[in-house]
């Protein structure tokens, strides 16, 4: 290892100098490729199911409404948390990286950081939309076995869900952009814009505010992401954010109107979880440096390749 290769790298920087500027551009063309492919291939099997058991009907799909049920739920989750294998994949491939090194700058996931990190967070992300729904008119909570149903997926999947949307817009697609540039300034200027654009784009949001909100969202998550060296804290705030909006949403019976994007859904009122966001990733990296956790490590090594083992030849005088 040379003495540039020693100098220790944020997050985002880490994948520089591992090849030719097509590889990163490549993995994020065969990135967003896989995500369509997986979930074109999910969701049909959900509706197939769906309209097997009377969930859906043809005439309902041929109309555009496609009703979110448990089915569908799970397929949406299960295709957004297999952008964790596919990101692994992917880093491994065209840059020849091990793919634990996607995890942080010491090439593991620190759970332990994430559960100190979670005592700040957790209170905070309780009293935020604790407070926002309780502002709104809410409705009366009704159970019965469609609402248990998805409350299960959207506790067991959720997380999953969130999680492979880090792995791919901060591990994979900023990292993969973050690769251009020699300059770590300019390379995490850019590699956030292009990771949080993507990632706003993904949520197929038509609302000026809501657009606005995905973005600052995406921002916050690459600040997250480089001031403590690694995905933990974007992933905690992504869970934190997707199953505390979602439990009672589903409980309350609200579950579409959280998928409604359209012109309209929006407004200045979203400049708050915005702010939320944004102290979030400050509060992440204030409590990282007050642990000692590492924001910058050795650049990511290539995974060294394969010697053939050499073979003894049979002993061709044996009777």
């Amino acid at each position: 290892m040379t003495s540039a290769d020693a100098t220790p790298v944020h997050y985002d920087h880490a994948l520089y100098g591992r090849g030719g500027w097509w590889r990163g551009a490549v993995a994020i063309v065969l990135f967003v490729i896989g995500y369509f492919a997986l979930s074109l291939v999910l969701t049909g099997v959900a509706l197939a199911v769906d309209i097997a058991s009377g969930a859906a009907s043809v005439d309902n799909l041929a109309a555009g409404t496609i009703a979110l049920t448990p089915v569908v739920m799970l397929a949406n989750n299960l295709s957004l948390a297999a952008l964790i294998p596919l990101s692994l994949l992917l880093q491994r491939v065209f840059f020849g990286v091990s793919p634990r090194w996607i995890f942080s700058v010491v090439g593991r996931f620190r759970w332990r950081w994430m559960a100190r990190l979670a005592l700040i967070l957790v209170p905070v992300w309780v009293v935020y939309i604790g407070a926002s729904f309780l502002l709104e008119p809410a409705g009366d909570i009704s159970v019965d076995g469609m609402v248990l149903a998805l409350l299960a997926v959207v506790v067991l999947t959720t997380p999953l869900q969130s999680a492979g949307e880090e792995f791919g817009a901060r591990g994979l697609i900023q990292r993969s952009a973050g690769s251009w540039f020699r300059h770590p300034g300019v390379a995490f200027a850019v590699s956030t814009v292009v990771a949080s654009a993507l990632f706003t784009l993904a949520h197929f949001a038509a609302d000026p505010w809501l657009i606005a909100y995905y973005f600052v969202f995406g921002v916050s998550a690459s600040l997250a992401a480089r001031g403590t060296g690694g995905l933990e804290a974007p992933v905690l705030v992504h869970v934190l954010n997707n199953v505390l909006i979602l439990v009672p949403a589903v409980l309350l019976g609200q579950l579409d109107q959280g998928f409604d994007r359209s012109v309209g859904t929006g407004g200045p009122f979203m400049l708050v979880p915005m702010a939320v966001c944004l102290a979030a990733a400050a509060i992440s990296t204030w409590w990282a440096r007050r642990n000692g956790v590492a924001a910058t490590g050795r650049p990511a090594p290539r995974v060294a390749p394969r010697r053939p083992t050499a073979t003894v030849p049979e002993d061709s005088s044996a009777a």
